[in-house]
């Protein structure tokens, strides 16, 4: 507990107004910027055989050139117009829980379906399709690009916890400011986009810094694992960084989470090209034969 603060704390203070909605989160997990990072971390990793088939299943899907990064919030677009897929996005794992539970944190879909509504169950969903090479390449694409961005999520800690819907209901000032963007900040907001854009890196600088650690700190060893292991660091994270409704988010907060997100953000950009190198070794012409 870094700051003296949880989660728990949150909830008492805001139980009257969260009555009934608090399992429905409506956050978009990494902001834009957050998610392209992920994404053209990834594409640094891949093999060669899953760069030319990644390349090859964007091209089938829209008919012009894309790249990862230009697809990294395509889900969220996505979500806008099917808001079924909406709890794909996260997975509400309790404060006071130690680490994830299918049955608790996971809802049953609707229809009934072996597959549950939340993150870590529909990674491994589209990883199946990504890997079935008897689908249409247009169907594989879109397994892809819900891939490349819910790999993103789940690594965001806000959307591996539950209470105050993520920290949305979560009001804070930011390093002074109650104003994030157009609208009041709260704590999910700061951690989609504030913490990043205080980094004021740009895009390249931003993905070099990235690989910098991942090389300093030898991460390449832990590309590996299981959606349901990440979803518990991530919720960790999020326990500890948690803060009571109305707290002013000073530079020591600012100072010691983006630490936080930058291994986050090298972590999931590490795991989505492990995941597509597994899935896309064989090369294209073979898989279609």
């Amino acid at each position: 507990m870094r700051y003296g603060f949880t989660f728990a704390a949150t909830r008492v203070l805001l139980i009257g107004t969260l009555a009934g909605v608090i399992s429905t989160q409506q956050a978009w997990g990494w902001g834009r910027e957050g998610h392209r990072l992920t994404a053209l971390v990834a594409e640094a990793y891949l093999t060669p055989e899953a760069k030319a088939q990644v390349a090859a299943l964007l091209l089938a899907d829209a008919k012009h050139p894309q790249t990862m990064a230009d697809v990294a919030s395509w889900a969220d677009e996505y979500r806008s117009t099917h808001g079924e897929t909406a709890p794909w996005h996260f997975v509400d794992i309790p404060a006071s829980a130690e680490t994830f539970d299918r049955q608790r944190d996971c809802p049953a879909s609707t229809p009934p379906s072996p597959w549950r509504d939340c993150v870590t169950d529909r990674i491994l969903y589209f990883e199946g399709r990504l890997g079935d090479a008897e689908l249409r390449p247009e169907e594989r694409a879109v397994a892809l690009k819900f891939l490349i961005h819910l790999i993103g999520d789940v690594h965001q800690p806000l959307h591996a916890i539950g209470d105050d819907r993520g920290g949305n209901n979560t009001h804070v000032s930011f390093l002074g400011s109650q104003q994030c963007g157009t609208g009041p900040c709260n704590l999910h907001g700061i951690w989609d986009d504030g913490l990043i854009e205080e980094h004021h890196l740009s895009e390249g600088s931003y993905v070099d810094l990235l690989k910098q650690e991942i090389a300093l700190n030898h991460w390449e060893r832990l590309a590996g694992g299981a959606p349901s292991v990440w979803a518990n660091l991530s919720h960790k994270y999020a326990v500890q960084a948690g803060v009571p409704n109305g707290t002013m988010l000073p530079r020591a907060y600012y100072d010691e989470e983006i630490k936080v997100v930058d291994s986050q953000l090298a972590l999931g950009g590490l795991r989505l090209a492990h995941v597509l190198n597994n899935l896309l070794a064989a090369p294209a012409s073979a898989q279609q034969q």
